[in-house]
């Protein structure tokens, strides 16, 4: 009898372990993707197509297949893989520069048809704060952006456990994510259960912050 109790308890217990120990190491896989894509906006003018493309690029390990002997193939498949799962479950927020550092030190570049925050001789040019920003030039300069990912569950029973208790399950469903019904579907505090926890995976959130090594630019009218 307490066999019989005890197993199924201590099995998901074990299940629930090792799905966090991959959640773990796929937080880790994100910082760095993060931050190796945060390196590829500084070099390229805070440029969200660098930015994204450096970013399914360090995701892509998530998808690679061992069984395939190819180094190129399997590369190759994984990248094409990260790339279409990136259009639902991957998103991007330049944090700064923001708007309001644009429009306190934004210059117009007429020829490239850009408005661009200087980034030459930052150590003598003013400290004052832009009104707007709540920044001086030198913190302007600084790329901050946030990536929202979500990750797939790859341990049995974890997804189904983990959308019953997010989305469903009634008195036991976290009341933040609704009861499951089909109004609670609907309602916007259910956006992360429609997205994420429905389908099998988890939000995972990394942040990265690096100093512009080419000035921040960005089209006319944006």
């Amino acid at each position: 009898m307490e066999f019989v109790i005890v197993f199924p308890v201590a099995v998901l217990f074990v299940l629930a372990l090792i799905q966090v120990g991959f959640m773990y190491m796929a937080k880790l896989s994100l910082n760095h993707a993060t931050f190796m894509a945060a390196r590829a906006g500084a070099l390229n003018n805070a440029r969200m197509g660098p930015i994204r493309e450096t970013l399914i690029r360090g995701l892509s390990p998530f998808y690679q297949d061992s069984s395939v002997d190819s180094d190129w193939q399997r590369l190759v498949v994984a990248y094409a893989l990260a790339t279409v799962d990136a259009v639902p479950f991957l998103d991007i927020a330049l944090l700064n520069p923001s708007d309001g550092a644009f429009a306190d030190f934004g210059v117009r570049d007429a020829a490239r048809r850009v408005t661009y925050i200087p980034n030459d001789n930052l150590e003598w040019r003013s400290d004052t704060v832009g009104a707007r920003s709540g920044v001086n030039i030198r913190d302007a300069n600084l790329l901050k952006i946030r990536v929202v990912y979500g990750y797939e569950l790859k341990v049995p029973l974890m997804a189904n456990i983990l959308r019953w208790t997010m989305c469903g399950g009634g008195s036991a469903a976290v009341p933040a994510w609704g009861d499951g019904s089909f109004l609670s579907a609907i309602a916007p505090m259910s956006a992360h259960c429609l997205r994420y926890y429905s389908l099998g995976r988890v939000p995972i959130e990394s942040f990265a912050i690096v100093e512009m090594q080419s000035r921040p630019e960005r089209p006319e009218g944006k």
